[in-house]
C-alpha cells in the first residue's frame, strides 16, 4: 500500500513538473514596438501637371507695390491688340527656345494641345498667348523640382535625344538680305498638330554697338485652309529680349500684321514685304 502512494506521488511530482518546465520554456513575449514606415520603391514617376485652357488670374497687388514682373520687364503695346512684344530685362525670366526644348524632351508637354486644350477655336494671337503662358509654368515647375524629379526629368531628356525621330530645321532665314539663320543658337520646332499646326521658336545671340545681345522669337503658324497638298497658316509673331532693341531685324519683323505661310510637303515658306522683305523657308520634316 505504501509502494502504491509512493508510485502515485512520484507521478503528480512528474506531471507537475513537465508543466512548469513548458511553462518556463514558452514565456509570454512582450509586444514587439512598431517599424517606422519605409519609403515605398512603387513611387509613381513624377508627372507634371498641365495647365488649364484658361489663364490663372493673378493675386491682386496694392497700386503702389510694383511687383517682380514688371521689375524685370517692359511690355510695349500699340494700337494693335494682336501684339504681344515684349521686351525682358532679366534673362533668367525670358522663355527661350532652349528652356521650351528642355521640357518637351522631359516628357513636360507633348504637342500644343496638352498646352492650350484646343488649337481650333482660338485665334492665332490667344492661341500663342495661351501656349507662351503654360510653358511659363512649366518652366516653373521643372525649376522648383526636387533633386530626384530633376533627376528623373534629364533621364527622360536622354531617352528623347537618344529617339528623336524627326530633324525639322530652319532653311533659309533673311530679312533684308541679312542672314538670321547664322545668328541662331537654339531652333525648336513643336509636334505639329492634326491640322497642322505648329510653333516654332529660336534662340539668337548677335553684336550691336560692339556689345552681344540675345533675342527670343516665338513663330505660331495656324493651319486655317487646306486642299490636300497645300496648307494655309496664319502666323502670330512674338519676341522676347534682353534689352528694347527696336533696331533689331526680329523685332521689326515681330511688328508685321496679317502674316501667312504656305505648307507643300515638308516645306514651309513664308515672304513678306512690307517695307521689310522677309524670307523664311522651314523643313518640318512631317
Amino acid at each position: 500500500m505504501q509502494v502504491c502512494k509512493l508510485i502515485s506521488g512520484l507521478a503528480g511530482l512528474v506531471l507537475c513538473s513537465a508543466v512548469y518546465a513548458q511553462s518556463i520554456s514558452n514565456p509570454e513575449m512582450p509586444a514587439m514596438p512598431a517599424m517606422p514606415g519605409m519609403p515605398s520603391l512603387e513611387t509613381p514617376f513624377y508627372t507634371p501637371s498641365f495647365p488649364s485652357n484658361s489663364v490663372v488670374p493673378k493675386k491682386k497687388s496694392n497700386k503702389n507695390e510694383t511687383t517682380e514682373t514688371e521689375k524685370q520687364s517692359v511690355i510695349t503695346n500699340n494700337d494693335n491688340t494682336d501684339d504681344i512684344v515684349s521686351t525682358l530685362m532679366n534673362n533668367s525670366s525670358i522663355l527661350s527656345a532652349s528652356d521650351i526644348t528642355s521640357l518637351y524632351d522631359s516628357g513636360m508637354f507633348n504637342n500644343l494641345s496638352s498646352l492650350s486644350g484646343t488649337t481650333a477655336a482660338s485665334s492665332t494671337n490667344v492661341l500663342l498667348q495661351q501656349v507662351l503662358t503654360s510653358l511659363e509654368e512649366l518652366k516653373t515647375q521643372q525649376k522648383n523640382a526636387s533633386p530626384v524629379q530633376r533627376q528623373q526629368l534629364e533621364n527622360a531628356q536622354e531617352d528623347s535625344q537618344n529617339f528623336k525621330q524627326r530633324e525639322p530645321q530652319i532653311l533659309r532665314f533673311r530679312i533684308n538680305g541679312y542672314d538670321i539663320k547664322d545668328s541662331l543658337t537654339t531652333v525648336f520646332f513643336s509636334e505639329p498638330e492634326a491640322d497642322g499646326t505648329f510653333l516654332l521658336t529660336g534662340d539668337r545671340r548677335y553684336f550691336t554697338n560692339q556689345k552681344s545681345r540675345t533675342e527670343t522669337f516665338y513663330l505660331m503658324f495656324k493651319a486655317v485652309k487646306s486642299n490636300g497638298s497645300v496648307t494655309t497658316f496664319d502666323v502670330q509673331p512674338s519676341i522676347v529680349q534682353d534689352a528694347l532693341n527696336e533696331n533689331s531685324f526680329v523685332y521689326k519683323f515681330s511688328k508685321i500684321k496679317n502674316l501667312k505661310a504656305e505648307k507643300t510637303g515638308n516645306l514651309v515658306v513664308l515672304h513678306a514685304d512690307d517695307g521689310l522683305k522677309v524670307d523664311l523657308l522651314l523643313d518640318i520634316d512631317k
